[in-house]
């Protein structure tokens, strides 16, 4: 029996917090992230009867969120940083785990996090930036990566690793105290 619409609206209201920090965490782009959590609220409105009360609505919402995640990428026609499909669904289920235990305080320090990262990214020389999306977007290994620089697998592990440094300095600094 589906739960009254009041009681359905509290439910998702109160999970909005959880829903978009687990987006967050698979959406890099901020406007990306808010449009997937409209469709993945109009997608639940839609399916609310499909809920079945006593069991977990931050998952089952959650759940939801990957699928539109899922279709905002194939629709995506370009995009900063793409994760591959494992990557993607890796951090679901991590992302699903810790949804259970996140706060109103801990989404919005992870939207600060977000935020600053995505900044920083744009701060990089596009050499860099197009090196991530070779590593982390398409997949392609280090050595194929050091063979198109010219260099060895692990020079080009070291160049990451100042890339990393990099982008984790600057976050910091662009929190402050609280990162």
């Amino acid at each position: 029996m589906p739960l009254p619409p009041d009681q359905f609206v509290a439910l998702l209201t109160r999970a909005q917090p959880q829903i978009f920090g687990f987006i967050g965490r698979m959406v890099i782009d901020r406007t990306d992230a808010d449009d997937v959590l409209q469709e993945t609220n109009m997608a639940l409105w839609r399916m609310a009867d499909q809920f079945q009360e006593g069991t977990d609505f931050v998952a089952w919402a959650c759940r939801v969120a990957y699928f539109r995640v899922l279709e905002q990428r194939s629709a995506a026609k370009r995009l900063r940083i793409r994760l591959g499909d494992g990557m993607l669904e890796l951090l679901a289920r991590v992302s699903l785990d810790e949804s259970r235990l996140d706060s109103l305080v801990a989404a919005e320090q992870l939207e600060a996090r977000r935020t600053a990262l995505a900044a920083c990214l744009d701060e990089l020389p596009s050499r860099s930036r197009e090196l991530l999306v070779d590593y982390y977007g398409k997949g392609r290994s280090l050595g194929d990566i050091g063979s198109a620089l010219g260099r060895n697998a692990n020079a080009v592990a070291q160049l990451f690793h100042r890339i990393r440094a990099i982008l984790r300095a600057c976050v910091k600094g662009k929190l402050g105290d609280a990162g």
